[in-house]
């Protein structure tokens, strides 16, 4: 005999039934930047910027670069730098996330176009006047944690410049003309471009995630458990609908073209594991068994068709 639901209970369920066919924001981990400029170029700096800015897009979860230094160390694993495919899904499962974005700057320098203007009157020295450019390259990638495929390889420019001017004596400038200001925005720019590019990453992960089916591995009326993690997009409060196969259409091949479900409850997760997670039955027939199947409900909890 299955638990009643309070009547506290239904109105939670018709109070979330819309945010619970949310997707839920993709997790993602961003790597320090390896520095391959040979300029001595601040890879966690940059990282960081990208953390910023995608930070507020409000489009991912991003995980903190002190617990991805210490989840990471502990595996002797670099959390700088490219990493090989292998390595990505190692880093994702290890971190919980959907996507590692690592990166690398290539190009980190500057360029002072200008002279020194005498003094009057026979001053010793002069005025330094001049503009500083900076230019900056990054190249990008990231990578799907679950697949170990590359799904984006972006190169980025950017350039900046300032005029700048100071006491000149003895060959030397005092005052203004600090570079590092000027590497910063070229810094920025690209990674103005950069971000754009990952965000439309979101919409390929709850493409992919709306149409995920997942495997009841712990079957009962009360709790199951799915094989869904934290890296698959699931978050507590989402609600599945189990489901068992029915007919199956096949070609002449005999390969299966598509299968009936016939939808058996609704779930609600409750607890997110980093390789599963624990589920209440909000409405069913029967106690689940081990083996059923699951996805992301669309629709509202209480319009699922379930034994049909």
């Amino acid at each position: 005999m299955f638990r009643k639901c309070t009547l506290a209970c239904l109105l939670l369920i018709v109070l979330c039934s819309f945010s619970g066919t949310a997707w839920a924001k993709p997790r993602i981990a961003i790597l320090e930047f390896e520095d391959k400029s040979g300029a001595g170029a601040p890879g966690e700096a940059v990282a960081d910027m990208l953390t910023t800015e995608l930070f507020n897009t409000n489009e991912f979860t991003i995980l903190e670069r002190q617990r991805i230094d210490a989840i990471l160390s502990e595996q002797d694993l670099s959390s700088e730098g490219y990493v090989d495919s292998p390595t990505a899904v190692k880093m994702g499962k290890l971190l919980g996330v959907d996507f590692l974005i690592t990166g690398a700057i290539t190009q980190f320098k500057t360029e002072t176009a200008g002279g020194v203007v005498p003094l009057p009157l026979g001053g010793f020295g002069g005025v330094a006047v001049g503009t500083h450019t900076a230019y900056v390259t990054l190249d990008v990638r990231a990578v799907n944690t679950a697949t170990g495929e590359i799904l984006l390889a972006a190169r980025e420019q950017g350039a900046a410049n300032a005029t700048v001017g100071g006491v000149a004596a003895y060959g030397a400038a005092f005052g203004g003309g600090k570079t590092g200001g000027v590497l910063a925005s070229a810094t920025y720019k690209v990674v103005t471009k950069i971000v754009p590019r990952i965000s439309a990453l979101k919409d390929k992960a709850a493409e992919a995630a709306s149409d995920a089916v997942f495997n009841v591995i712990e079957g009962g009326n009360v709790m199951v458990a799915v094989d869904a993690g934290a890296s698959s997009g699931i978050e507590a409060g989402r609600y599945l609908a189990a489901f068992r196969e029915g007919k199956v259409l096949k070609d002449m091949q005999g390969n299966v073209l598509d299968a009936e479900k016939i939808y058996t409850a609704v779930l609600v997760v409750r607890e997110v594991k980093p390789k599963y997670s624990k589920c209440e039955v909000i409405r069913a027939l029967k106690p689940l068994s081990r083996g059923e199947k699951a996805e992301f409900l669309k629709g509202s909890p209480e319009d699922l068709p379930i034994g049909k």
